[in-house]
């Protein structure tokens, strides 16, 4: 006779929580009428592959792909091209160009999950990929006792010291939990909340003493003052020039070697000035969306190289739609919703440090001239179809829909002087930005992305523009 503990690896535990639908912790299960944040018309036959391909993902495939973390990226790609529109075939593609190289799902182990979920000590397995079976299929057995929304304020937004420690990991990983967060709920499946929770536990905490600090010093009697815009932050960075200096470009890790080293103190008190009121929540997500989406374009060129999104800071746009979903669950204290934005802020600023505080150029921006010249669609989501052709491992996608979700979400504030992309024909051309860069590269077989692009050394392997 197997033990307690032994029987929760091999059977799934009886239901407690009666679902609305037939998604559960173990059971991926989308259905048309919830296309995602863009609201699209979606096919029955698109939602069964997606839901096909999401649920062998999830029981396959390992949380990163090689020993070095990098990340299985799947769930996002698959959701965001359903959510945007794609055909049964562009789903299919992406899956099988990007299934060979993941790593193999490891068994959770049944005395670890035991011990989890008896209120041990965590610190012996946080930190640790190996154990990312068993965190989750150790929140996978707690969404199916009290309900994803339970689980999330127990384990992730409570303000106790667990809790704190794994808001710090959730923006480990160049945010790659958050992302794998964003889609659970957005799309309200509990497997894959349970799959970023683990993910959550198993990055290190390489940040919570940063986040620690600046949430500490901006409630202390010596504060620094108060942001006005998140813009003027970055102005006053660049202003900086210690903070400006601090990132080499030979550093091996431009964050801990480079701006952690040379100028902690000042990057603490920059984060400091982050500060976000209750009353103000809403306005707020919306200018950190739409100053992500500024950072990520305007930051794409470095003349006379032809443009290219960077690397790194793109993922602190493709996880902006987290937090239009996190703003409409009335079940989640205002409170914690600032301060989650409160810390995604202060990991924009310190990435774009790091990245060598690469120039803004919005005047480029507005310039840009897209390669379709006079053929131009009347709206970015047209161009989906050409998007879905693109062959990578996501990011394109997600960075498109990204845009398209800052766009409707700035619309309301369009007059506030922290709008730096204004009208439909400007967001058009961020959009066309991407596509033209991403479709020459994918074309030719190059490079999509600049890494550390305020940097030049970032942009030798990038080609010269075509005049």
């Amino acid at each position: 006779m197997l033990a307690r503990s032994s029987l929760r690896v091999f059977a799934r535990p009886t239901t407690r929580i009666r679902y609305s639908t037939m998604a559960t912790p173990f059971k991926i299960q989308l259905e048309p009428q919830n296309s995602g944040l863009l609201g699209m018309k979606l096919g029955q036959s698109e939602a069964s592959k997606a839901t096909d391909l999401l649920q062998k993902d999830l029981e396959n495939h390992h949380v990163f792909f090689n020993e070095s973390g990098f990340h299985d990226h799947i769930v996002h790609q698959v959701l965001t091209l359903y959510g945007t529109g794609a055909t049964t075939k562009d789903l299919d593609t992406a899956y099988n160009a990007n299934k060979a190289y993941q790593l193999k799902a490891m068994k959770p182990k049944s005395d670890v999950v035991d011990k989890l979920e008896h209120g041990s000590d965590w610190s012996e397995y946080l930190g640790k990929g190996r154990n990312y079976a068993t965190f989750f299929r150790f929140f996978q057995d707690e969404i199916e006792r009290i309900g994803w929304q339970d689980t999330l304020k127990e384990y992730l937004f409570k303000d106790d010291a667990r809790g704190r420690d794994m808001q710090s990991r959730l923006f480990a990983g160049i945010l790659h939990p958050l992302i794998q967060l964003l889609y659970g709920m957005e799309w309200s499946q509990p497997m894959i909340i349970a799959s970023a929770l683990a993910q959550t536990a198993v990055h290190r905490d390489d940040y919570k003493e940063f986040l620690t600090a600046a949430a500490e010093k901006a409630q202390a009697s010596d504060a620094p003052p108060k942001m006005k815009t998140i813009g003027g932050l970055y102005e006053d960075a660049v202003k900086n020039e210690k903070l400006r200096k601090s990132s080499h470009w030979d550093d091996s890790n431009r964050i801990f070697d480079g701006v952690f080293t040379r100028a902690k103190d000042e990057m603490i008190t920059l984060a400091a000035r982050v500060r976000i009121g209750e009353e103000e929540l809403d306005e707020k997500i919306a200018e950190m969306v739409h100053h992500s989406a500024f950072v990520a374009s305007a930051a794409a060129f470095h003349p006379p190289h032809a443009p290219r999104f960077e690397f790194i800071l793109m993922h602190h746009i493709t996880s902006t739609p987290f937090f239009l979903t996190l703003k409409e669950q009335s079940w989640i204290p205002v409170s914690t919703k600032a301060r989650f934005l409160e810390n995604k802020v202060r990991m924009d600023l310190l990435q774009y440090i790091a990245r060598g505080s690469p120039a803004l150029r919005s005047d480029l921006l507005r310039g840009y001239e897209p390669k379709d010249g006079e053929k131009l669609v009347g709206k970015p989501e047209n161009l989906f179809p050409r998007i879905h052709k693109v062959v990578d491992d996501g990011h394109t996608v997600k960075l498109a829909r990204a845009l398209m979700l800052a766009q409707r979400i700035t619309k309301p504030y369009e007059n506030k002087e922290w709008v730096k992309i204004k009208g439909d024909d400007e967001w058009l051309r961020a959009v066309y930005l991407l596509l033209d860069a991403n479709e020459e590269a994918d074309r030719q077989g190059g490079t999509m992305w600049v890494r550390s692009s305020g940097f030049d050394e970032a942009w030798e392997e990038i080609p010269k523009a075509k005049m």
